[in-house]
């Protein structure tokens, strides 16, 4: 059975299908038809209303596409958007049964009356980047018109708490010939559309609330009414973390260890010169990419500047303790003031520990030299003696009666530096030449190493105040450094968020 009725069917439904469809379609008919309707006598240029009193009610909304370009230095935003205008054409309605069912058609906007909305704080050198579209026109009336393109508008930064700073760029739409009486802005939504937005390399969007202002200019007594989309960004800090702020903390850190050098390794001022001149060039770096603004300081110029005012404290007391190691004991000895702070008190509170000069750093001559001091002394009270002898005596018998020893001829006795010789019981008493000489050298010598012994203890005293110095100048700054470096990063609202998201 199955079998014979399909040859039929085969047969009949090309012939059923040919009477009861139409030869051709009439959707291009209709439209045809319905756009000669729609055209006839149609103004691009009225407005359309039925009462001309009435205002033209048009919504207005954007969907942002992605975030191109925020060039800081020019002050200029650079996104990709699509706007979304929606209003009542009161001659474009018609009877969808009249015409097919047909529901909506599109015309170009150049033949319709579509408001002019511009950009006002347009930085395009075409002032309006916008792609003109066909205008969607449903049969109730309503007009669709949805432009895209890419937009160049002005947008003021604020540098405050660079780069843990956020941006909030303004995009203000508004008629540039109708006044609030006759073209009445609204917004579509209350936040613009992100849904299909493209993320950015550098900024996150929180998101772009959408706002209605009406100003009233001095020359016009109309309101004018503008939609203001307020695109609010943040940056994202890794990228400036890696580049700017860890390099920086890096060189302040090298500037506070450079007070653990050796005063003889020569290279601490080096050190702190070279720093220094490093952390400038960064800082013109950071200079090229920010606005030439006098109205804040960024937040990392601030922490760059601190940190070179530090470096170069770092510098100058370096140059102070060098001249304390460098110190010629023999022009200035070191004040009283100086030697209770840098020798008594600092040392305490540093928990610093001298070395005692006869453990290891001076040799064990100090006795003997002040007993050989005490020896010349001793020979120049005894020639004083020989010089004058007490009561009137002769020479002779004082020093016959204090140092003879012996009665045989050629017995010599030295009394360090007098020579005397016992002949026949007469006792003969010679003066040794150079004992005036010997003398005046021993006391040279005494007194020398006397002079030496209190340069070396001056020496001494001054290098252990440039240790001090330098230990007490490492823990200052590096509390100050920290603390400092602290407070000026986190000073910003979000710095923490940043830093925790980023790293």
């Amino acid at each position: 059975m199955h079998s014979m009725v399909s040859p039929w069917r085969r047969l009949f439904l090309p012939i059923l299908m040919a009477f009861y469809f139409p030869q051709g379609s009439l959707q291009g008919n209709h439209e045809r038809r319905l756009l000669d309707k729609l055209m006839t006598d149609y103004n691009s240029l009225v407005r359309p209303v039925v009462n001309d009193s009435d205002p033209t009610v048009v919504d207005v909304g954007m969907t942002l596409q992605q975030i191109i370009d925020l060039d800081e230095k020019n002050q200029i935003l650079t996104v990709n958007l699509w706007m979304r205008v929606y209003w009542y054409d009161h001659y474009m309605m018609w009877d969808p049964a009249e015409y097919g069912n047909l529901t909506s058609i599109r015309i170009p906007p150049e033949s319709l009356w579509i408001p002019d909305i511009l950009l006002y704080n347009s930085a395009d050198e075409r002032f309006d980047g916008m792609f003109p579209t066909n205008v969607l026109i449903a049969n109730s009336g309503l007009c669709q018109y949805i432009p895209p393109g890419i937009v160049k508008s002005t947008c003021k930064i604020d540098i405050q708490y660079f780069p843990f700073d956020e941006q909030m760029c303004h995009l203000k739409f508004g008629s540039w010939t109708y006044d609030g009486f006759k073209v009445d802005l609204q917004k579509l939504y209350p936040e613009g559309d992100i849904a299909s937005f493209i993320s950015n390399g550098e900024w996150d969007l929180i998101g772009v609330p959408v706002t209605r202002n009406e100003y009233k200019y001095p020359c016009c007594p109309e309101p004018y009414p503008d939609i203001t989309f307020i695109i609010h960004i943040r940056r994202r800090t890794l990228y400036y973390g890696f580049n700017l702020i860890i390099p920086c903390a890096l060189m302040t850190l090298m500037a506070v260890l450079g007070f653990t050098l050796p005063p003889e390794s020569g290279e601490k001022i080096t050190l702190g010169i070279t720093i220094l001149l490093s952390m400038t060039v960064f800082l013109l770096l950071i200079a090229e990419t920010m606005p030439p603004t006098s109205e804040v300081v960024p937040l990392v110029a601030k922490y760059y500047g601190f940190t070179m005012l530090m470096v170069g404290l770092s510098v100058i007391f370096t140059i102070i303790s060098l001249n304390f190691y460098y110190r010629n004991p023999g022009e200035a000895n070191m004040p009283k003031f100086m030697r209770s702070v840098f020798l008594v008190w600092l040392p305490w509170l540093l928990s610093m520990h001298r070395k005692k000069d006869g453990e290891s750093q001076r040799p064990r001559k100090t006795l003997g030299s002040y007993e050989s001091y005490d020896n010349v002394k001793s020979v120049d009270l005894e020639m004083n003696e020989f010089r004058a002898p007490p009561n009137g005596e002769p020479r002779d018998s004082v020093i016959f009666s204090r140092y003879r020893k012996g009665n045989q001829c050629g017995d010599e006795i030295k009394p360090m530096v007098v020579k005397e010789t016992l002949c026949n019981g007469n006792a003969i008493m010679s003066k040794s030449r150079n004992s005036d000489a010997i003398l005046r050298e021993l006391t040279y010598i005494t007194n020398h190493i006397k002079k030496s012994e209190e340069e070396a203890s001056n020496l001494s005293d001054w290098r252990f105040a440039c240790i001090v110095m330098d230990r007490l100048c490492l823990y200052v700054f590096l509390v100050l450094t920290t603390i400092i470096s602290f407070v000026i990063i986190f000073a910003a609202p979000n710095a923490r968020q940043d830093l925790t998201k980023g790293f």
